[in-house]
């Protein structure tokens, strides 16, 4: 449920003639809140040029990279993240509390949007059957093979406090996540892969999601305002499922969407005796300027592949590594952070690879 979602990243920065680790860790929150990471020797380095944590690098390179003063309110939603701020306000117009920590400033706050608006959307209703048909004769069909081939299919909520708001009732299968294809998942769903690319929807996140019969999602917000959550009915109970943004109530259609402000208060219901299925799609909040956008996909990069920042502020700012002193040994080659396996995809491929069972079907290039 949440778009900025980390763990532990452990990292060097290399700079001058010294070795300096970072770490930030996941906030109780589910989304990015990193701590301040304290810089440290390491290796008994001395005659430190210049000392920058990861977020003032993040932050350097953010203005460098993009040369934009749209870049402002980017680099304030990180420095809010740094420091841990939570915005929340109770907001008169629709009538309920906004809180996040992903928070971009002055962004329109609506509790559900028309989604017809956009282009994309009314393709996406008008190809709803193709997608319909292709997740019932692999998801529903073929649920014992899509188990065995899929990656993490029908998992819960990432981090306890998702897991709480959402509970059991829940369950999620991944096609993208920020903004990263699932290298297993795409190839199981192939149609609704290729109609999400060739209409060109603005997805940080593609999934699946189910809802258990007579079940309920409690009030919750999902802690970032620069997307908005877009749902296909794929499988409704029609008339017995529905979800409450603030003050307003919509109801699930099947091969119809809805699309509305999930960094605001909301809850959920299915009153029926049945699964409830859609697809679900966090998208670009369509206030942001491009330049934002791709300042946001730099920050999932760096989290995802910390050593980027460094290499970029190399060649950016080169004068934060240019050693005050000779270097007393050859400088090493360091980053903010192994990422053992390679990137994302390539980590939930090799993942999955070693869970595949001898003469199983559990590897699609």
């Amino acid at each position: 449920a949440c778009l900025l979602l980390v763990g532990h990243v452990t990292g060097f920065v290399h700079l001058g003639n010294s070795v300096h680790q970072l770490r930030f860790h996941q906030k109780a929150l589910p989304a990015l809140a990193p701590r301040r990471a304290q810089l440290r020797a390491a290796h008994g380095a001395q005659n430190l040029q210049a000392q920058i944590m990861f977020a003032d690098a993040v932050e350097k390179v953010l203005k460098k990279k993009f040369k934009s003063k749209k870049m402002r309110r980017v680099v304030d939603s990180w420095r809010r993240m740094d420091r841990e701020e939570l915005y929340s306000e109770f907001l008169d117009d629709v009538g309920t509390v906004q809180e996040c920590n992903s928070y971009i400033d002055g962004l329109p706050v609506k509790t559900f949007w028309d989604p017809y608006e956009h282009e994309w959307a009314r393709r996406l209703r008008d190809n709803a059957k193709t997608i319909q048909d292709e997740f019932q004769r692999v998801a529903i069909d073929g649920a014992s093979e899509l188990d065995e081939k899929g990656n993490n299919v029908w998992a819960t909520a990432a981090n306890s406090t998702s897991a709480q708001a959402y509970g059991p009732s829940w369950k999620t299968l991944a096609l993208m996540d920020r903004c990263v294809w699932d290298p297993i998942n795409v190839h199981l769903f192939p149609e609704t892969t290729r109609l999400l690319r060739e209409l060109q929807v603005p997805c940080i996140e593609a999934f699946f999601a189910r809802m258990l019969p007579e079940s309920k999602i409690n009030a919750h917000s999902d802690y970032c305002n620069f997307a908005l959550t877009s749902h296909l009915g794929l499988d409704i109970p029609e008339g017995e499922c529905s979800i409450t943004v603030g003050k307003d109530t919509r109801e699930w259609r099947n091969g119809e969407m809805l699309m509305f402000d999930t960094s605001l208060m909301h809850e959920a219901e299915n009153r029926a005796d049945r699964m409830r299925y859609i697809l679900m799609l966090r998208v670009w909040h369509p206030a942001l300027a491009p330049e934002e956008v791709a300042g946001i996909r730099y920050i999932f990069d760096a989290l995802e592949t910390p050593e980027i920042v460094e290499a970029d502020l190399r060649k950016l700012q080169p004068e934060l590594f240019q050693p005050s002193t000779p270097a007393p040994t050859p400088s090493r080659s360091l980053d903010f952070g192994p990422v053992e396996g390679g990137n994302r995809a390539e980590r939930r491929k090799a993942k999955k690879k070693s869970k595949a069972r001898p003469g199983g079907g559990g590897g699609f290039a």
